[in-house]
């Protein structure tokens, strides 16, 4: 009898362990893979200079409410992984704060943001098993271009720099195709509305005939692409990435169609944009050195290229007195008008335990031959911190772009637990001419600041 009990007992024990094994290895639904994160970014900034309260800094980049507190942005992403065993995926990143209104062009809109600011990404993902996997993403998403990204938790030091404000477009909508080549080999390919990014426009609300969301005012796409090389595996990474593409619609006027205009009223023909003589490309080479779990060394390069409409609103025209004839601008370039920007970005990170480390930028801008303001969008009024003005006096309109802008920032970093960030940025920003003012609204060629950035994540 007892042995029979004992054939009972085991069998029963079998079965529910049997049971137990086939729920734990039951395929997770869908909704169980969707991964929830998020994170609240605040912030107190104070640079020397004689802005303060509701007047916008615009030397701050993102952070712009001089001897203030603020909320810099807070976010919660929801993204399911589009991979072997579950091919389909999605991501979307809802975000509210003081960074929305420069994230999408225009980057100076600072009241009544409308549309999809709010919705930083949104894109839907397939994967294909092609070589070692390959995914594909289709919405609105971060760009591809440039070291820094949105977050300030995921960058070295606190404030977004020079470079990635005036050079880079922020976020794209098109899509995306990553492919892993093999272990160490990636390469990605672009096809993006527009070369400068996507935004809202608030003054296009009482316009019929247009969107609001401003992002390809044509059929024209940008074409970008990534190629992402792990020359030492988790020690050396180098990255090269592209950005092509019309912005505009209508081609540069030759200087012969100028001057006929000028002289006799001739019209001048309206011609669509070519990718030849239009347009604006983009080159960026990134370099990351992490030799061990604590240091960081990365380098950034970047080149902007403009050439005939695209180069248009940054257009020195100078007009001439021609004798018996009258003003002709004579001065102007041609339909094939080159403007080139380049910039050079340091960073480096050191951890000197779990809870402290230290971080650093520098990063220099040459725009002496981009002939007008650096701004990433049509709307340049939001970047004449990068000027010297000159002539009759400091507030004359006469602009000269020496080149000259350099920031340096020094962050000590705290992490408190594994949900803050504290941030402590000493940044000083200097150039050639007197572009800055002091607390007393004199003009200098620097100013000092700092800002203190708290990020919990979640």
């Amino acid at each position: 009898m007892r042995n029979k009990y004992t054939l009972l007992a085991t069998s029963v024990a079998l079965l529910a362990s049997t049971s137990l094994l086939a729920q734990d290895t039951k395929e997770k639904s869908w909704y169980d893979k969707i991964n929830v994160s998020g994170y609240v970014d605040v912030f107190y900034m104070y640079t020397m200079n004689n802005v303060e309260g509701a007047k916008r800094d615009a030397s701050g980049t993102f952070n712009t409410q001089n001897k203030q507190f603020g909320v810099a942005a807070a976010a919660l992403d929801l993204q399911k992984l589009a991979e072997k065993d579950s091919p389909w995926g999605f991501r979307v990143v809802f975000q509210n704060g003081q960074n929305n209104v420069y994230q999408e062009a225009p980057y100076n809109q600072t009241n009544g943001t409308v549309n999809m600011n709010m919705l930083q990404q949104a894109y839907v993902s397939f994967y294909f098993p092609v070589l070692k996997g390959m995914t594909v993403d289709m919405g609105k998403m971060a760009t591809h271009i440039g070291y820094e990204v949105l977050e300030s938790k995921d960058n070295p030091v606190y404030t977004i720099g020079y470079i990635f404000f005036n050079t880079i477009p922020f976020i794209n909508t098109g899509v995306r195709a990553n492919l892993a080549i093999t272990d160490k080999l990636n390469f990605a390919a672009y096809l993006y509305n527009s070369v400068g990014g996507t935004g809202s426009d608030i003054s296009r609300l009482n316009n019929g005939n247009m969107s609001v969301y401003q992002d390809g005012i044509n059929k024209n796409k940008a074409i970008g692409t990534q190629l992402k090389y792990d020359v030492i595996s988790d020690k050396l990474q180098f990255v090269w990435n592209t950005l092509y593409g019309v912005d505009v619609t209508t081609a540069r006027p030759t200087n012969e169609q100028v001057w006929l205009n000028e002289l006799y009223g001739s019209p001048i023909p309206a011609t669509r944009a070519s990718y030849k003589n239009d347009y604006w490309m983009i080159n960026n080479v990134i370099i990351n050195f992490t030799p061990n779990d604590r240091t960081l060394v990365s380098f950034d390069y970047t080149q902007g290229d403009k050439s005939g409409a695209a180069a248009t609103l940054n257009d020195p025209t100078t007009q001439v007195e021609v004798p018996d004839v009258g003003k002709l601008s004579l001065t102007r370039d041609g339909a094939t008008a080159k403007r080139t920007y380049k910039t050079y970005g340091l960073w480096f990170r050191y951890k000197f335990t779990d809870s402290w480390a230290l971080a650093g930028r520098y990063e220099r801008i040459d725009d002496s031959k981009n002939g007008g303001p650096l701004g990433v969008s049509n709307n340049l009024t939001g970047r004449y911190d990068l000027q010297y003005m000159s002539g009759l006096g400091y507030n004359n309109n006469t602009q000269y772009h020496l080149g000259s802008a350099q920031s340096f920032t020094i962050t000590p970093t705290y992490y408190y637990g594994d949900n803050i960030i504290i941030k402590l940025d000493l940044r000083r920003d200097q150039a050639k001419a007197p572009v800055f003012t002091d607390e007393k609204g004199n003009p200098k060629s620097h100013q000092n600041g700092v800002v203190l950035g708290v990020v919990a994540t979640f």
